[in-house]
């Protein structure tokens, strides 16, 4: 990420590395809040402007995505774009910084899974001739329990007496 920030020009800061180091260390997803105080091991003066800023620099270059929650806030996770690096490609020959992208979130812990694929034309269409607007972009974030929670489920379920349920629910 470093390398796609000099390369759109953007200077190379003591607190854009405590930032960039921060997401990492959080698994590549945190809220601003988490970013600034693990930020802050690496850059005590690290102030929150600072980490919105940069997160906006990473956003509009397509290195990271901004998730909304189900209780309304936001975290922000790194693009497969970020994990790809800016000049990297991914599967198809097709660059992955063109701003769509999707996610499944964990309902529990939080965990966000951003996956390829999409189906949605008809969805767009009917969309586009119910409201006349020309929809230019769309983002689509599924919430559930990721494996490591519905595993935990399964076991608290056990514990308390009773079985999982074969479909999981």
């Amino acid at each position: 990420m470093l390398a796609a920030l000099a390369q759109a020009g953007y200077s190379n800061t003591r607190a854009r590395r405590a930032v960039l180091t921060a997401i990492c260390e959080a698994g590549g997803q945190a809220s601003s809040a988490e970013l600034l105080e693990r930020g802050r091991a690496h850059h005590p003066a690290l102030g929150l402007v600072t980490v919105y800023r940069t997160l906006d620099v990473l956003l509009s270059l397509g290195l990271v995505r901004r998730l909304h929650l189900e209780e309304g806030c936001h975290i922000y996770a790194v693009s497969l774009a970020g994990r790809l690096g800016p000049r990297m490609e991914a599967r198809g020959g097709l660059p992955q910084s063109d701003g769509h992208a999707h996610h499944v979130i964990c309902r529990n812990c939080g965990r966000a899974v951003e996956f390829e694929g999409c189906d949605l034309e008809a969805v767009v269409a009917s969309v586009e001739t119910q409201t006349g607007f020309r929809v230019q972009e769309h983002w689509l974030e599924m919430f559930g329990l990721c494996p490591q929670c519905q595993e935990a489920e399964g076991r608290w379920q056990i514990a308390d007496g009773g079985w999982p349920m074969a479909d999981g629910g």
